[in-house]
Formats: structure tokens, sequence, C-alpha cells
């Protein structure tokens, strides 16, 4: 985006305003005076055109302070689904350093409290002046990235909001989709020849992690019939720093032959005009960016016969504030009662825990033995109790057993009451995670330790009965199905490669057949999935379906659908640049209408049926995708982007971050023993 602040250091000693003057809601009846003061701090300010900076006006996302009818500072903000995001932040030369910005920055906090999210961000870069300003305005800097201006560096800054209904979520840096449009050959030509009013909308630092440009094949042709070699060779290399859309052939083809009846086809140039629009209309991206007044006026036909969006560059950029709040959901951590692993003390739970514990037909002598068994013997049991506030719901006794590489379980219980099913199945879940991050290969649970009913459950989670009571085999590391069938876990050895991988989850099997996908996805929403801590502490609300559970869901818009397939493995990556953090089971792909989505995954997410329609833009017809994923869990040490970078390369692929990506096996198992090599937590 550039500099959000239009702030120069002035060596002249600026006036003090006698009295402050007030913050005001600006209109689109401001647009000449916002617009004459950004253009004042040009050099300073990151550029919007002026269709932008009036949309967001009649938005309401405008605050100013005058003095007198002089318009002398402005603030320009657009809400997202957790943030604001502060677009400009200007002050007129003579009016610095008389308060004016942090009374800008603390009525657009007020705006924020009003929306209930939990944070204002910006991006700003590091060689403007304003770089050293946001500290003092009590924003903090999260993260940081090259700009799309050559040589410079743009910094990420957030300000937390205290008492915001929604938590601040600092690293939530970005949507963990962009919208991808194709660029036709003329918007390749201006880009690279610099033209001013192209560049300034497309390469403007505000949509770094907005929007994502692409070129077809045909692109490519088009260059080659170039009559100038120099010409070909600069304009290919300029074409080739954009990445290719990839499409099905036979689709192309329908399409163009559609076309032709609406768009003439006589020469070379509208012969390409024709491929490059089929050419999107059989990918996966749905928008056409271009400046032809010819194809824009017939931009409806295009999208009845292509199910493309032809658009000019500007009307895209006047959109992507709304589509960057809409392109992308999932399970979202929600405020309320709080859980927590915290200490049993030994008297109340063997006192009065043991008739809530029992399951059907169980003898209470019994489980209270077991429970002093545990109880009496601190310094081999960790025993802990899953807290709702000063309520306990559920407890789990463990110990380590380090000549068997593995965790055992000597109570593992909840207590009765309709939610008796999930908390058991997370306090199982819950210990196999902690098996994986401290460097164990399997957790056994001891026979009688869980209630019949939960035991019934347990090889849904890969668990198998021996002599001992019930193993679930989870090591964290790669290697052949042979070495994990016989000198392993024999347990497995009629599975099959697909069979075996999910049982053993975390295992990555050199040479399974299962597809790999990279899946980019909110931080926030990260944590809440795979970080059972987190989940244990932060998702328990009022409404106790939002915990953690042993499968998940994940919902998106519908994109990629017809290269991700289940089964497969999923790396996710979290869009804010920390890296991959977890790899989960992809058990199913759905897409649907936004109600029957909804109807038939509601139980597994925290979505409401509002965050659904908001999705889908109020458009009953447009489907969603939804993934369905399981055995989830948190790499040891996040394999950052850097990293990430530097396996690609070695094995001279091309990373893709912005959207859903197929992960070459190779890599894929060079990416896991990074993440789970990293050490363990024991």
């Amino acid at each position: 985006m550039g500099s959000e602040l239009g702030y120069r250091s002035p060596n002249s000693t600026m006036p003090m305003t006698r009295q402050a003057l007030p913050v005001m809601s600006l209109s689109s009846l401001d647009l000449d005076a916002v617009e004459a003061l950004r253009a004042e701090n040009n050099d300073t300010v990151g550029f919007l055109p002026k269709p932008v900076m009036e949309d967001y006006l009649q938005q309401g996302g405008g605050l100013g302070i005058r003095d007198g009818n002089h318009l002398i500072a402005y603030a320009l903000y657009a809400p997202q689904q957790y943030h604001l995001r502060l677009i400009h932040l200007c002050i007129t030369s003579n009016h610095r350093r008389s308060g004016h910005a942090r009374r800008l920055v603390e009525a657009v906090v007020g705006k924020a409290r009003q929306r209930r999210v939990g944070e204002i961000r910006l991006n700003c870069r590091r060689d403007y002046a304003a770089h050293s300003v946001w500290p003092r305005l009590d924003f903090v800097a999260v993260a940081e990235r090259t700009a799309k201006t050559k040589g410079a560096l743009l910094t990420t800054w957030c300000r937390g909001i205290p008492g915001a209904a929604q938590p601040s979520i600092f690293s939530t840096l970005a949507s963990d989709e962009v919208v991808h449009a194709v660029i036709d050959a003329q918007l390749v030509f201006r880009l690279r020849n610099g033209d001013q009013d192209v560049v300034g909308a497309l390469r403007a630092d505000f949509l770094d992690d907005l929007l994502l440009l692409h070129i077809t094949n045909e692109t490519l042709n088009e260059i080659a019939r170039a009559s100038s070699r120099e010409r070909r060779a600069e304009s290919r290399s300029h074409a080739l720093s954009f990445p290719r859309v990839e499409h099905d052939s036979e689709r192309m083809e329908a399409v163009a032959h559609a076309l032709k009846g609406i768009l003439p086809s006589s020469t070379p140039r509208e012969e390409s005009d024709i491929r490059q629009i089929a050419m999107t209309a059989a990918s996966e991206v749905g928008i056409f960016l271009t400046l032809d007044e010819r194809l824009l006026k017939e931009g409806s036909n295009i999208r009845r016969l292509a199910g493309v969006e032809v658009l000019e560059p500007n009307k895209l950029i006047v959109r992507l504030h709304k589509f960057a709040n809409e392109d992308s959901y999932g399970p979202r951590p929600v405020s309320g009662t709080n859980l927590s692993w915290r200490k049993v003390d030994d008297a109340y739970a063997s006192v009065h825990l043991a008739s809530g514990l029992l399951g059907p037909h169980e003898r209470k002598t019994s489980l209270k033995d077991r429970l002093n068994r545990v109880l009496s013997r601190p310094q081999t049991w960790r025993t802990e109790g899953l807290w709702a506030e000063e309520t306990l719901v559920a407890i789990r006794s463990v110990r380590p057993d380090d000549q068997h590489r593995r965790l055992v379980v000597g109570v593992c219980r909840a207590l009765q009451g309709a939610d008796q099913p999930l908390f058991t199945d997370y306090a199982v879940a819950s210990v196999l995670s902690d098996a994986v991050g401290q460097g164990y290969d399997s957790v056994l649970i001891e026979r009688d330790s869980t209630a019949p009913e939960a035991t019934s459950r347990l090889p849904q989670l890969g668990f198998t009965e021996t002599d001992e009571g019930f193993i679930g085999d989870c090591p964290a590391t790669v290697m052949p199905s042979s070495r994990l069938r016989t000198n392993v876990h024999p347990r497995h050895g009629d599975a099959t490669l697909q069979e075996l991988e999910r049982a053993c989850s975390p295992v990555a099997l050199e040479d399974s057949v299962l597809a790999v996908f990279m899946v980019p996805i909110k931080p926030g929403y990260a944590r809440s999935l795979f970080d059972t801590e987190l989940a244990a502490s932060d998702m328990f609300g009022a409404d106790s379906r939002v915990l953690l559970r042993l499968e998940n869901v994940y919902f998106r818009k519908k994109s990629h659908h017809r290269m991700i397939q289940a089964p497969a493995r999923v790396l996710w990556y979290e869009s804010d640049g920390a890296g991959v953090v977890a790899t989960s089971h992809l058990d199913g792909v759905r897409i649907g209408s936004p109600k029957a989505m909804f109807r038939e995954h509601r139980r597994l997410g925290t979505l409401s049926w509002p965050d659904i329609w908001a999705m889908c833009r109020g458009d009953q017809l447009k489907e969603i995708m939804v993934l369905k994923f399981s055995r989830s869990y948190m790499f040891r040490s996040p394999v950052d982007l850097r990293s990430l970078r530097e396996i690609y390369r070695n094995r001279s692929k091309s990373l893709v971050l912005q959207s859903p990506s197929r992960v070459p096996r190779e890599i894929f198992l060079d990416i896991y023993h990074l993440g789970f090599h990293a050490g363990c937590r024991r």
C-alpha cells in the first residue's frame, strides 16, 4: 500500500492549535479536498485512484479535521472481518506536531469498538518518515515483507482494541485467499513500459495481500508475433514474472467457439483476445482485466457465455476491499467461558468425582481405586482436570514410558452430561497431540481408564486393542511402509497404504500415493484448529460444540475444486508468512449451495448462518467449497517462508502461497522432516 501517513520530517517549528479541533465524518462531497491533501503528500502517501477514495468515503470510511473551511487532516479506513484496515492518515505540512494524528487514530479506534473488532492494521514503507511515528501512536510492528516498489520494504503495524468483542489477533495479517485476475497482453505491455495510470492502480503496495495477477499462454504467443527481437525478449521476460493459469483445453475450445458468436475474430489480435478470455474461463480464475473498450462493452454477454467477469483495473480495485472481507472463511475463535488444564486436588477427585465419571454398569469402588492409584503417585502420574472456569468437565492422568517411547494414560474421562463424549474425545486427542509434540511414537490407554462408551470410539482415533489396553500409533517421522508394517507397527499389517498412513498419523510414508496440497489459512484459525492448548483456553464459549473436535471443516470460496481431491494430505500455511504450521488428512471435499453446506456441516464448525450468507454476498446460488479434515498435528517448529523458498529452489520448483497448490511428494517430505525434526518439547 505504501505509506499510510503523509508525514515528512519538518525542520521548522510547526504551529500548535490553541484548542482541539473536532474530528468529523467525511463524505463523497469531501473527495476533492481529500484528493488535494493526498496530492500535497504524494511522495509519502500510498497511491489510491480517485474512484477508490470516493468509494471509501461513500462507505463511511472517512474522518477529517478542518481548520475553518480547510481540510487539514484526514483518515481513510475500511472494515474487515476481524479488524479495521487504516488506508491513509494524512496531515497538511503546516499542521503537524499538533496532536492531529493521535486524535484521528483514536477516532478510528472508536469506530473499531463500535464494530466490535479486535484491532487496527496498516502497512507502511520503512523508508518513509512515518515509519518512526507509528510506535508513538501505540502500534506494534508485527511483520515485514518486500514491497512492490523495487528495493522498498513494507512493515505491517497493528494496534489492539482493549475490550473489543473479538480478541486482538496481531498475527492475523492477511486474508488466506487473495483475489486472482488475468491481465490481457496489452496490460502486460503497459506495465512493462511503466504506464503510470496502470502501474499506479495495479502495482500499488496496498494491493500486496489482496490481488494476484496472472497471464495466459496466449499472452506469450502474442508476444512472439512482435517484429522486434529485442521487444520480444523484453516483453517475454516481463510476462514470465506473472504466474500462468492452467486451463482445460476442451473447455477452452468450447468457450472460444461460443465467444466467436459475439466477438469479431477476423484479425490475429481479435482471435488472440478470444483465446485469452477462453483460457481464463477454462481455468480457476474468474476475472479478466483489460482496457479494451470493445471487450468491456460486451462484458455482460461474455459473462453469460464464459462465466468470466471482464473489468477495467480501477473497477476491480474499487471492489477489492469488499472482496477481501468475504473471500474465505473458516472456524473462528469465540469469546466466552475459558477452558484450561489445571492440577486436580486429590481429595476432591477421590470423594466427588467417582460418581460423575462412572460409565453405565461400572462399579464406583473400582473407579475410585484407579483414581487413588494415579493421584497418590504425583511423581509418576501427571493428573490434570479440564476446567470451564470453576467447573471440572474432564480429567486425564498421563505418565511417560521412555523405554517404549510412549505416553501411558491411566485415567481419561469426562463428567456425565450431554457433552461427555465430546470432552472425552478431546481429552484423548490432547494426549495424542502431546505425544507428537514431545517426540513419543505412541499412546497406550490402559484398560478401564476410559468409560466403556468412550472405549468403543477409540478405533476411530486409530487405536487398536492389545493385551495392555488400546495403543494409538503416532510417529512423527518419515519412513517406508515396509518398516512401519514389520518393525514398528505390525498391528496394521493388513492395512492399505492409505489406511496405514491415516491410522498412524502424523507419520509420512516414503512410498505413499496420497496427493499433498498446501492451503493458506489465517493464523487465528490455524491456532484454533491445531493447537490443543490454545483451543482449550480460547475456543470454548457458551456453546460447547465449538470445542476442538477430532474432525473439522474449513469453509472457503469455490476455487481450485478440480485440483483438490480427497483423500489427501494437507499442509496448512499461515498467511502472514509465519510458515507451514500443521499437517492434516483431507477426508472429503464438498461443493454446494450455502444453505446445503451450512446444514450439512454446522456441527463441525463455528460459522453462523449470517457468516455463510456474508461470504456468498447474499447469493444463494453461489456455491462454496468445504474441506473436511482430521488427524491434525502442529509441527514442532513452523517451516518459515525462507526455508520454504530454499526447499522449493533446491527442488527446482515454483512456490505458490496465495492460493491452494499441489505439493510434489519429495517437497512434502522435505517440509515434513524440517517441521518435526526441529526438536521436541520433552
